[in-house]
């Protein structure tokens, strides 16, 4: 066994061997192949960039002939032209010297002539500058020309009746204008008419020189007839109203009508339930209203006041039948209907109405009354029937930010923003008894006297209080002490048997249990007895015997466990024992 093993070990050494001599091949041979690889890549490159080099240098030569004949020849000149300028102004000097040396007034027209000299010294030099100025000057000349044109478009030059009233796009230009035009008239005689067929022709304009239809409507206006003049239209959802000759004089007037139902506080916004709209512009003497009469159709009553006289047997809900109008809608047109249900009152289910409506919207802040509320409290000395007032209610006031939508001065809307108690109400408290009268106890009547008693005579001892204990809520008391095994338990009130565990030890934890309803929300439990002296549905008095002290179910000793529940909520027994 042991050779086998050695034999194995030496077999995996040889082969660790050769694949280590295999890898190291593998690398040098892939490390060769990279080597040459490279090379021959850097040999590739540099022999195709001598190639392209060979075959790019005639055309490098080229270019530069090229660049130097149209540029750099001519730049080599302005530079010689430019030193030979500079060698000119001590030339010049010494022509002056010469001149004065031979008379002071030659220097004049040799002074005179130097301007003419320099222009013939350097007649070459300006002859070059003008070859190459020239084409920038015609590119220029060029563009201001594409200019010029672009800024011009093809147009429509319109005569009517006529005249000459200007250039437009296309003919619907026109049939617009003149629509517009028909509607800015009201042609109560039919003596108004636009003709539909101008006088067209086409022409190259500034596309500043185009009209718009409303200006080719104000032509059209003016070619037609002598009696038009410049005023102001008023619009009401897009129907002509009139016009009025000053355009203050008609916002004046709106703004009138406005300020008839705004009481000027800083938070209201008052605006026109149509659509109003002023339009400036040329309008027939014909539709040309003053503004008072402007004012009397504005302002004029489109709906008049209706009123429904009450009849015998009628209601508010009868009413609105009557009517076809809700409740809400009458209330808002009348208040308060109570005050109006007598025979022979008026109700109103209509109320005037302007052609011209006003929407108002306005804060307002108010103070009202917070309603208090009545807290009954019991009294278990009194009997059941007996109650008295504690505390009177007061009612508290609160500050209300409010806003308020009005039409035509009626609200309509109100939408509480804020509210801020100023003085809060003081409830009502009214004392109530909860004792019940049991005149006549007898057993098993099942009568609540209203007061719990001890349920096990023979032991006043607890062992175990209500609440938390060991990390476990407990939801009783238990009632325990030497010799407690097989002692009565009474009932602690009258009432009714609801459960009555006697068959299974376990019941719940709570072994034999039996629980009994005392009405008013009000049930007792009593649990581990060790036996059970009644049953489901029997009625019991206040303090009959219901069971045996024991020690079934979850139970470490004989003991009573008792509760009290209140509308199924368990409480501390013995605020309520007695």
């Amino acid at each position: 066994m042991l050779s086998n093993s050695e034999s194995v070990k030496e077999i995996a050494q040889k082969i660790g061997r050769k694949v280590r001599q295999w890898a190291v091949s593998a690398s040098h041979g892939l490390y060769c192949l990279s080597y040459i690889t490279g090379m021959w890549t850097v040999r590739t490159v540099r022999l195709a960039g001598r190639r392209l080099a060979h075959v790019l240098a005639p055309v490098g030569r080229l270019l530069y002939k090229g660049v130097d004949f149209l540029l750099l020849r001519h730049i080599r000149v302005v530079v010689g032209e430019t030193k030979r300028f500079a060698l000119g102004f001590p030339l010049a000097g010494r022509r002056l010297k010469a001149a004065f040396r031979r008379h002071p007034l030659l220097t004049i027209p040799e002074l005179l002539l130097l301007p003419f000299r320099a222009l013939w010294r350097h007649r070459k030099a300006l002859g070059t500058l003008f070859n190459l100025a020239a084409p920038v000057a015609a590119a220029f000349v060029l563009a201001a020309t594409v200019n010029h044109w672009t800024n011009l478009t093809f147009a429509l030059s319109v005569e009517y009746d006529g005249e000459q009233v200007g250039y437009i796009t296309d003919e619907s230009v026109f049939d617009n204008a003149a629509v517009m035009a028909e509607e800015r008239v009201i042609n109560t005689d039919n003596s108004f008419e636009v003709q539909r067929i101008p006088k067209l022709t086409i022409a190259v304009v500034n596309e500043s020189q185009i009209m718009d239809e409303a200006a080719v409507c104000d032509q059209i206006l003016r070619s037609s007839s002598s009696s038009i003049e410049e005023a102001s239209g008023l619009y009401v959802d897009g129907t002509f109203e009139g016009a009025v000759d000053s355009r203050q004089e008609l916002d004046a007037l709106l703004q009138s009508i406005l300020a008839q139902y705004t009481d000027g506080s800083a938070d209201e916004h008052a605006e026109f339930i149509q659509d109003v709209e002023i339009v400036d512009g040329l309008y027939p003497v014909s539709t040309v209203i003053s503004a008072e009469a402007m004012d009397e159709k504005l302002t004029a009553a489109t709906l008049v006041d209706k009123f429904y006289t009450v009849e015998e047997g009628d209601t508010p809900l009868g009413i609105s039948d009557k009517t076809d109008m809700s409740l809400e809608e009458l209330e808002a047109l009348n208040g308060s209907l109570d005050d109006l249900m007598y025979v022979g009152k008026q109700v109103m289910i209509q109320r005037s109405q302007p052609y011209l409506r006003v929407q108002v919207v306005r804060q307002i802040e108010y103070t009202e009354d917070i309603a208090y509320s009545t807290e009954t409290v019991e009294d278990s000395s009194q009997y059941l029937g007996y109650e008295q007032v504690r505390n009177e209610g007061v009612n508290g006031q609160q500050k209300v930010t409010a806003e308020v939508t009005l039409v035509d001065g009626v609200e309509q809307s109100r939408t509480i923003l804020s509210t801020e108690v100023v003085t809060p109400p003081v409830n009502k408290v009214v004392v109530v008894g909860s004792r019940k009268v049991n005149p006549n106890a007898s057993i098993g009547d099942g009568v609540s006297t209203g007061k719990f008693i001890w349920p096990l005579p023979s032991c006043k001892m607890i062992s175990s209080d209500y609440g938390y204990r060991g990390g476990s809520y407990h939801a009783g008391i238990d009632i325990s002490g030497n010799g407690v095994y097989g002692k009565d338990i009474i009932a602690a009130d009258g009432g009714t048997v609801v459960e009555a565990n006697s068959t299974s030890q376990w019941g719940q934890g709570y072994g034999y249990y039996v629980i009994i309803d005392h009405g008013g929300g009000y049930r007792t439990m009593y649990a581990h007895c060790s036996s059970i002296l009644v049953s489901v549905g029997q009625k019991v008095t206040q303090g009959q015997l219901i069971a045996k002290v024991g020690n079934s179910g979850n139970s470490d000793g004989a003991h009573l466990h008792f509760e009290i529940r209140i509308n199924g909520v368990t409480q501390d027994p013995k605020p309520y024992l007695r």
